[in-house]
């Protein structure tokens, strides 16, 4: 092997992976938008669909269902909803998707996910305040709390 592909090499090697979850990610791949077609509805955007969630989270409750969809495609809904919502206007359905999905999906792959978006907004916050902790590991209690706390 010559040093330029040896170097090449190296330098691929070195580069940390991508977030599929950081915000830019989330912005950047839009496979997560809910295909209206599948459900002979017309097509929704990604900001259509987030705003129309944030102004009726009980017509949109569905799309953040963990029956429906893969983990990958319901985080990523979820958090593109949370970055655009604002309290205290939507706190309804920052409420449902933190007793909802995030609730389902809470483990310490969760939040080893969510690390992209620390410090929280107040938005996240408050949803991950709707997640009932009492089932949990007291390890993974303790892991959000921290995450909860950091500013």
């Amino acid at each position: 092997m010559d040093g330029l592909q040896n170097l090449s090499l190296k330098q691929s090697s070195s580069i940390l992976p991508v977030n599929v979850f950081s915000r830019a990610a989330i912005a950047a791949d839009l496979s997560w938008v809910p295909d209206m077609a599948a459900l002979e509805g017309p097509p929704v955007t990604a900001e259509s669909f987030v705003q129309a969630y944030l102004a009726d989270p009980s017509t949109w409750h569905w799309s953040t269902d963990m029956l429906n969809d893969p983990r990958e495609i319901v985080l990523r809904r979820v958090l593109a909803i949370i970055a655009q919502a604002r309290l205290p206007d939507h706190q309804l359905a920052l409420g449902q998707l933190g007793a909802g999905p995030l609730e389902d999906l809470m483990s310490d792959a969760l939040l080893d996910d969510l690390r992209a978006w620390m410090p929280f907004t107040a938005e996240m916050r408050y949803a991950l305040g709707n997640v009932r902790m009492n089932v949990e590991p007291p390890a993974l209690q303790h892991r959000l709390k921290a995450m909860l706390l950091y500013r």
